[in-house]
Parts: C-alpha cells; structure tokens; sequence
C-alpha cells in the first residue's frame, strides 16, 4: 500500500493502528524517518502491547542509526510475545550491528527455532558469523536463507562475499552474477565481482564491472579508482593493484618492480603507499 493509500485511511479511521504502523515503514522507506518513527509512536500509543508495533519502531530506529533505541523496543516486544520471532530476528540484526555477535546469533537461532523457515533469521545469522569471521557458518547460513527465499540479491552477495574469503573464486563469482541478475543495480555486486575477475587475471571482464559499478555510483571513491587504475594503469600499475588485492607483502612486491623495470626501491616504496 502507498503513502497516500495509507494516509486515506486514516483520514477515514484516524485510530487505525494497523495504517499508522504500515504508514511509518512506508515513510522510513522514502528515508523520512522522523516523520517515520512519529507514526510509529502515533500506533503504540493507540496501543502500548502491540509487540509488532515495538518491532517495527525498532527497525526504523535502526535505520535511522538509533541502534539502543532500537534494542529497547526489540526488548520490550519480546517482554510482550517472548515468542515473536520477529523481535528476535530485529534484536539480532542490531546486535550484529554492534558488535555483539554472539549475542546476534542466540537471538537468530531462536527465531528459527520459532519459526524454521524464517529467511530473515538465516539471513542475520549469516551477517553474525560474516562478523565473526567464519565462513563456514556464513555460507551455511545464507545458503539456507537463500532456500527459503531464492529471490534475494543481498543473499546471493553475501553468500558470495563469504565464498570469496574462503578462497572459492568461482562460487563467489557465481553468486555475485545471480546477484546482479536479480538486482542489475547492486553496485557493490558489481565491484566486488570485478574484484575477484581482477585476480583471476580476467581484466577486460574486471574492467567492465568496475565501470558498471562507478557508473552507478559514481561519488564512490573506491570504485572510481578501480575503474581509473585497471582503464589507465600500465604494467606497473597492474601489478600493484594484483598484489594489493592478494594481500601479499609489500617488501617483495617492490623487490619484484625493481628487478623488473630497474626502478630505485625509493620510488617503488613512493608508488606502493599511494595505492
């Protein structure tokens, strides 16, 4: 329902609870989130126990970077409906948010055991284990999201940005192309997929998604300077972006350089700490 469907309907009914709430998500959408949280607090204060109400204020202060906010309304709807795996699966998001993975994960999992098919669970489950750096259980996580709901471009991403840190190249480009064929304008899909052709030596393949990527977010220094570096840069250059990118010491990289362009370690040591 629209903005302006909502707010017909509270012309019609103005303690309509049900619009308020539907007319604040609506409006945190548009990123009005004063205007957002105001018709939240407009629902709960028609009805003060409605934990669905909680959570969904919850999520708008979040949104809006309010994330103890957020927490104490997640809390209160789970003080109201221990049972919401809704609550749960908003109190993990934000904890994740902060920081606190395992407590991020103990909430998700017990919103599955609520609710087993629950996409949102797997799918903060995922982002905890992201954080806490194992692969493994992210890729297990989103790969389940991802059953649940097949039609999820940040899954797809997510699922494979894990796959690219434990080393699957090719997983993760798959899932980045599935990204983008459900979301064309995932420029963060496109630039980390241009990444991994990157280091795979595919340049002309990594060229292309780099543009893709700047061209829809062009104030985005880094892609920019993706894009910039492989389209301008000579062999130099090249090969410093390939050796950034696999994280390799930089002592040897520039021993390599001057060796094979008869560059001083001086200018090489310049040219690496500019990358």
């Amino acid at each position: 329902m629209a903005i302006g469907q909502y707010r017909q309907a509270l012309r019609l009914d103005p303690k309509n609870e049900l619009a308020h709430v539907g007319l604040g998500l609506a409006l945190a959408g548009k990123g009005d989130w004063d205007a957002a949280i105001a018709e939240e607090r407009e629902a709960l204060r028609l009805n003060p126990n409605d934990d669905g109400a909680h959570v969904s204020l919850g999520l708008v202060l979040d949104q809006k970077g309010d994330r103890d906010g957020a927490v104490a309304e997640d809390r209160e709807a789970l003080r109201l409906n221990p049972n919401s795996d809704g609550a749960h699966v908003g109190l993990g998001f934000v904890l994740d948010e902060k920081g606190d993975w395992d407590g991020a994960i103990a909430e998700e999992r017990t919103a599955l055991r609520l609710n087993p098919n629950s996409a949102g669970a797997y799918f903060g489950l995922g982002g905890a284990f992201l954080g806490k750096g194992d692969w493994d259980g992210a890729i297990a996580a989103y790969r389940e999201a991802l059953r649940v709901n097949p039609i999820n471009d940040r899954g797809h991403y997510n699922l494979g940005y894990a796959l690219e840190r434990k080393g699957d190249r090719e997983g993760a480009i798959a899932e980045y192309r599935q990204a983008l064929r459900w979301n064309p304008k995932n420029d963060t899909a496109h630039h980390e997929l241009g990444e991994v052709l990157e280091q795979k030596g595919d340049l002309q393949g990594a060229l292309d998604e780099y543009r893709a990527a700047n061209s829809l977010n062009p104030r985005n220094t880094a892609f920019k300077n993706s894009y910039e570096e492989l389209r301008m840069g000579g062999w130099q250059s090249r090969l410093l972006r390939f050796w950034r990118l696999a994280a390799l010491p930089a002592r040897l990289l520039m021993m390599l350089i001057a060796f094979l362009s008869g560059f001083a370690v001086s200018k090489i040591i310049d040219l690496v700490q500019s990358t």
